[in-house]
């Protein structure tokens, strides 16, 4: 009898604790179910609904915001100068906006006494903007003369320019109205530089003391501000002359309408990064 009893009792024991466990666990699971916004799974905080550990991006995420497109560029290039007066007023306008541009410039107005251009050249590099060739007399084209005319038109521009910025890395050649040779192009020791937008400020130029009204003026300034404006795109190299009163007004012009409509004015070497020599270039 007194066996019976205590089997009896010992299973009830056994069925309570069994409840009682059971009841903790229930409790347990409704609470973890109740808060649907985060569990830990060992150290790793997870979320509840994707199951996804830091790190690991889910298939249905968004993709990220890419980065902002790089601001549009492009290179402003003059020939022809230096030019003691219009060149630093170019440079002058560049720096308001902190632009740079490239100048090719012709040797004999570097060292001469009409351009008086030696201490421009200084001025331009001063400024943080860039230097390149065009030849010594700008009366040879370079598909068509000597190789000791050639030779004579690029060493002596070189010279000229160090004579005045000594040891300035030149880097950059541009052939006098763009003539040359492929074999020349090949075995020049500078990077040749071409352009994809002409501004034909030539066209369209006038000096100090020009006969032309201001009606007259304005109309070539906007022909030549027109001839870039609707042809610059991103990238574009962009020809130029900085010897001529018209282009110095309309470079003004043409700087703040790129400005405002998000370009940014660069030199050569800046849009182009590491030229290579004996390579020619026409854009970005």
């Amino acid at each position: 009898m007194i066996k019976r009893f205590i089997k009896r009792s010992m299973c009830f024991v056994l069925v309570l604790c069994f409840f009682l466990v059971g009841c903790d666990n229930s409790y347990k699971l409704e609470y973890l179910s109740d808060d649907t916004s985060e569990k830990t799974t060992g150290d790793i905080l997870v979320n509840a609904e994707s199951e996804t550990p830091p790190g690991d991006i889910p298939v249905n995420a968004e993709p990220e915001t890419p980065p902002p497109e790089n601001k549009k560029r492009v290179a402003l290039t003059f020939d022809d100068g230096p030019h003691n007066v219009r060149t630093r007023e170019i440079v002058d306008e560049l720096d308001k906006y902190g632009f740079t541009a490239t100048f090719f410039v012709v040797g004999n107005r570097v060292d001469g006494g009409v351009y008086r251009g030696g201490e421009t050249v200084k001025y331009v590099i001063d400024h943080g903007h860039e230097v390149g060739i065009h030849g010594y007399t700008h009366n040879v084209y370079y598909d068509r003369c000597t190789d000791d005319e050639l030779e004579f038109e690029i060493s002596e521009t070189a010279k000229a320019i160090n004579d005045q910025a000594n040891n300035y890395q030149l880097r950059l050649m541009r052939p006098v109205g763009g003539y040359i040779t492929d074999q020349r192009v090949q075995t020049s020791q500078y990077s040749i530089i071409m352009w994809n937008v002409d501004s034909e400020d030539y066209k369209h130029a006038y000096f100090p003391g020009t006969t032309l009204s201001e009606a007259e003026q304005k109309e070539r300034v906007d022909a030549i501000v027109e001839n870039v404006m609707s042809n610059v795109k991103d990238g574009s190299i962009i020809l130029m002359h900085d010897i001529y009163l018209s282009t110095s007004h309309a470079t003004a012009i043409i700087l703040e309408r790129l400005h405002a409509e998000g370009y940014e004015v660069v030199s050569v070497s800046e849009l182009l990064g590491n030229t290579v020599p004996g390579t020619k270039y026409h854009c970005k």
